[in-house]
C-alpha cells in the first residue's frame, strides 16, 4: 500500500515527518522501509534520512500487515448513511473510505471531507443515489457543519460572522485570504462564537456558512487568531508557546436539512460529539 504526503514546513527529517503522519507505524518500521528503498521523495528513491523542504512529496510503500489501522468510531448509521468520527492523520477520500467500507462490508462514498489533521464527524453514503442527494444538500448549504477549535488570542466580539475571499495557491498547497475580491478568489463566510477563554487562547465554536478548502484554518489566521498546532497557517512560535504539536480543530456537530427523496427523514436531525 502506498501512503503519500506533502511536507508543509522545512527542516524535518523523513523519519520524524512520517512518524507524525502515520498512526500505528513505529520509527523502527519507518527505518526498515527506508533501508529497503521503499520511500520516495518527489518520485526519487532514497535510503537516507534526509531533511525535507516545504512542498516535498513523500511516498512510502508499506505492507498492510505492518500498519495498525486507526480506530474508526461509528456515531450514527441507518440504511442510507453512516456518520463516523475521523481521527487525525487519516485521509478522507482514500483511507477513511477504505476503512469504513471494510468495517461494514459495503462500499461507501464520502460526500464531504476533513483535512488530514482535522478530526471529527464525516458523512458517508451507502449508495450513489444517497451520495448525490447529500452532495446537493451540502452544495445548497442546507447541512450545517459546526466545529470547535483552540485559537490563538481572544476576541473583542464574542459572537460574529466574518466574510472574506479565498484563493487557492496550488503550487504552495495552501490558500490565501483577502479582505476584498480578487481575481480567482471565492467568497467565504464563517461564524465564530467564543465558548471559553484561557491564558492567551480561546475555545471557539465555528460554523461554516460556505465550505472552502482550509476555510477555518486560513480565515482564523487571516483574522489574527490561527488554530493552535496548525503547521501551515499558524507559526512555530505560537504553537511552541502553548505546547500543541497537533492541530486543535474538530468537527463536532451536523444538522441535516434540505435532504430530498428517500432522505427526507433526515431533515432536522442533529448528530454531535
Amino acid at each position: 500500500m502506498k501512503y503519500s504526503f506533502v511536507c508543509e514546513e522545512d527542516g524535518k527529517n523523513i523519519k520524524r515527518f512520517l512518524s507524525e503522519n502515520i498512526d500505528g507505524f513505529s520509527l523502527a518500521k519507518i527505518d526498515r522501509q527506508l533501508k529497503l528503498g521503499e520511500i520516495r521523495i518527489n518520485g526519487k528513491k532514497t535510503r537516507e534520512n534526509i531533511l525535507l523542504s516545504f512542498g516535498d512529496k513523500v511516498d512510502i510503500f508499506i505492507p498492510e500487515s505492518m500498519v495498525e489501522a486507526p480506530v474508526i468510531e461509528t456515531v450514527y448509521e441507518d440504511d442510507n448513511i453512516i456518520v463516523v468520527f475521523k481521527p487525525v492523520n487519516t485521509d478522507t477520500e482514500n483511507n477513511l473510505v477504505r476503512l469504513v467500507s471494510s468495517k461494514i462490508g459495503l462500499k461507501v462514498f464520502a460526500v464531504h471531507r476533513l483535512d488530514r489533521n482535522t478530526e471529527g464527524l464525516v458523512i458517508l453514503a451507502k449508495d450513489r443515489e444517497t451520495e448525490s442527494l447529500l452532495m446537493r444538500a451540502i452544495k445548497e448549504r442546507k447541512i450545517i457543519k459546526t466545529y470547535r477549535a483552540l485559537l490563538s488570542g481572544t476576541f473583542e466580539n464574542k459572537k460574529f460572522t466574518a466574510t472574506a475571499y479565498l484563493k487557492k495557491d496550488e503550487k504552495a498547497a495552501k490558500v490565501n485570504v483577502f479582505s476584498l475580491p480578487v481575481s480567482g478568489a471565492k467568497e467565504i463566510v464563517t461564524r465564530f462564537e467564543t465558548v471559553a477563554e484561557y491564558d492567551g487562547y480561546s475555545d471557539v465554536e465555528i460554523e461554516l456558512v460556505t465550505g472552502r478548502t482550509h476555510q477555518i484554518r486560513a480565515h482564523a489566521a487571516f483574522l489574527g487568531h490561527p488554530v493552535l498546532g496548525d503547521g501551515k497557517y499558524s507559526t512555530n512560535s505560537i504553537n511552541n508557546k502553548f505546547g500543541f504539536k497537533r492541530q486543535q480543530l474538530r468537527a463536532v456537530k451536523l444538522v441535516f436539512g434540505g435532504c430530498k427523496g428517500k432522505l427526507e427523514y433526515l431533515n432536522g436531525k442533529v448528530i454531535k460529539v
